[in-house]
């Protein structure tokens, strides 16, 4: 909601009146919404620690500037509570980041929207759900009503509406909330946010603009007691990163892999760490360069005209037979420990590529 949208609103609203006037007003993208009564919208700029009218940016493509209060009405339209609100705001802060390209994000013809990742203590203190059902908030409010007061955000201040211009040729499920938590206990390795060392303590928010999750279960692995298994999970899971019609494969940048408790357990006693995990995704998730570009007639395409632009130089384009990463460097695969302790299993969030909405960690 926009400082103009909060002056027009009714002194009085009765909260059974509030759904249907927030969607005559055009504030919500077709879900219902809670009223951003007043007393409730000032608890969560208390708990920014912030002025009301203090700036956080210009949110695009509109440009409407997000203040702390404009953001709040937003979170409370979205059922975020006080503790919910700083959330919000560091990961508001981090897609305003030059790099991150936030309005192309928002406008693009690609499925890809913000991922919200909460890692540390404050996945515990919010009561965050990890397990089963993560993708889809796992019953959680904190998880939805953080992905929602995001969306609302861009829906409200920065009008990304459908045709009007946002151009997503399919759609995403998770601009209507995208936000998951890591597991904080049954996992083998530190917190996303220690490993990329913005973690003091508190926690931490890792924002990454993504598609949806492509689940990438180990079927057809024979598994028996004393062998190890890791190393074809893994293969699996490189197999599923480098799909042909991934913007990934066709120019790279970053990607997410999550892994379900049990699988990351059997990976560590296999040695292997997030460092190690990276460096083998990394060597192993690429796809033959004939492949990934084709003539009509199915020819490998490598005359001078076809080349990529976007690819370094260690890729031979003249060479069909030239094995292509699909991502940047094994640092911009990042991994993530989530989901149900149940039968292991992976899911692979392929990324916007080269353009933009690369990860950015910041603490809480």
């Amino acid at each position: 909601m926009s400082a103009a949208a909060i002056e027009a609103l009714p002194g009085t609203i009765d909260a059974a009146d509030w759904p249907e006037l927030s969607y005559r007003l055009g504030l919500t993208d077709g879900l219902p919404t809670f009223p951003p009564d007043r007393a409730r919208v000032d608890r969560l700029v208390a708990a920014s620690g912030l002025a009301a009218d203090h700036r956080i940016g210009t949110i695009p493509p509109a440009g409407r500037v997000a203040t702390v209060e404009a953001v709040a009405a937003n979170a409370v339209m979205a059922g975020c509570l006080p503790e919910h609100f700083p959330i919000v705001l560091v990961a508001l802060r981090s897609m305003l980041e030059p790099r991150f390209n936030f309005g192309g994000v928002v406008t693009t013809t690609h499925p890809c929207w913000p991922l919200v990742i909460v890692s540390g203590r404050a996945v515990t203190d919010l009561g965050m759900a990890t397990r089963e059902s993560v993708f889809n908030g796992g019953g959680a409010r904190a998880n939805l009503a953080i992905g929602r007061a995001i969306r609302l955000v861009t829906w409200n201040l920065g009008g990304a509406h459908p045709r009007q211009p946002v151009q997503e040729i399919m759609g995403h499920p998770g601009r209507m909330a995208y936000c998951i938590a890591e597991e904080p206990e049954r996992t083998p390795w530190e917190s996303l946010g220690r490993f990329r060392g913005a973690d003091d303590g508190a926690g931490s928010v890792t924002v990454f603009a993504c598609e949806g999750p492509q689940i990438c279960n180990p079927w057809g692995i024979a598994t028996r007691d004393g062998e190890k298994v890791g190393l074809r999970w893994l293969e699996l899971v490189a197999d599923q990163m480098s799909g042909r019609g991934n913007s990934n494969t066709h120019t790279m940048g970053e990607i997410l892999v999550v892994f379900n408790p049990a699988m990351a357990r059997t990976l560590s006693r296999e040695g292997f760490d997030r460092a190690r995990i990276q460096q083998f995704l990394f060597e192993t998730a690429r796809r033959r360069l004939g492949d990934i570009r084709v003539e009509p007639d199915g020819r490998p395409s490598v005359t001078q005209d076809a080349y990529y632009e976007w690819w370094p130089e260690s890729v031979d384009q003249s060479d069909p037979e030239a094995m292509v990463p699909v991502v940047w460097s094994p640092e911009s695969i990042h991994i993530v420990v989530a989901g149900g302790d149940s039968i292991p299993c992976a899911a692979i969030c392929p990324s916007w590529g080269h353009l933009g909405g690369f990860a950015i960690t910041k603490a809480l």
